[in-house]
């Protein structure tokens, strides 16, 4: 077993090391707290924090999801985020309406998932774009362990401008903690479609359903 957790690191690690060539690096943490409220039916309140490249506070978004399960492999959700980015002159902030729709499928011991998403980016009254982001995720249940590597890929598209604005690469592991939690790290690599730096990001998740 301690085989099997010291080759899921390594992996991990050669992963970070050939994707992080970039010139910034930053944090971030979320927490989820879900709340079944009928069959089907349940609620989420997201809190996430980011830090940048020497662990300052760089943003934070307060984001409350109403999610739906229509089938056992469909899901449709709709959720509003308050973003508010740290600037030397004031915060930024902004407004986002997010609509998810989720397909999901499992075979031998993998699950996979296709999510399209659409949201809109607003600043106060001004209304900037719409985004089309969809993502493919893969994950993967190692067989006597509660560990469950993942990785997944997601596109965003500016609808305004009908050109692709960004990409991100996900690596990571989640680990289920009793009935009721889970924790989550994982490396993303954001990178951009024009002149901008990439960004290694170290994430950190944690849910909480009761």
């Amino acid at each position: 077993m301690k085989i099997r957790y010291s080759l899921l690191v390594l992996l991990l690690l050669i992963s970070i090391s050939g994707f992080s060539k970039t010139k910034k690096f930053g944090t971030w943490m979320e927490f989820e707290f879900n709340k079944k409220i009928i069959k089907h039916l349940d609620f989420s309140f997201i809190p996430e924090v980011r830090f940048n490249d020497n662990f300052a506070f760089d943003e934070y978004i307060l984001e409350g999801k109403l999610n739906y399960e229509l089938f056992k492999y469909l899901e449709f959700a709709g959720s509003y985020r308050y973003n508010s980015e740290i600037k030397d002159k004031g915060n930024k902030i902004s407004h986002s309406a997010v609509l998810d729709i989720t397909g999901k499928t499992g075979f031998d011991r993998f699950d996979a998932s296709i999510r399209t998403r659409f949201t809109n980016d607003a600043s106060g009254d001004e209304l900037r774009t719409f985004y089309f982001r969809p993502r493919v995720k893969l994950s993967y249940n190692i067989k006597g362990s509660k560990l469950e590597p993942f990785t997944s890929y997601e596109l965003f598209m500016n609808l305004k401008q009908s050109d692709f604005y960004k990409q991100r690469f996900d690596f990571g592991v989640q680990r289920k903690i009793g009935e009721y939690h889970r924790v989550g790290l994982y490396y993303r690599l954001q990178d951009y479609f024009y002149d901008k730096s990439s960004i290694s990001i170290l994430g950190i998740d944690y849910r909480f359903k009761f």
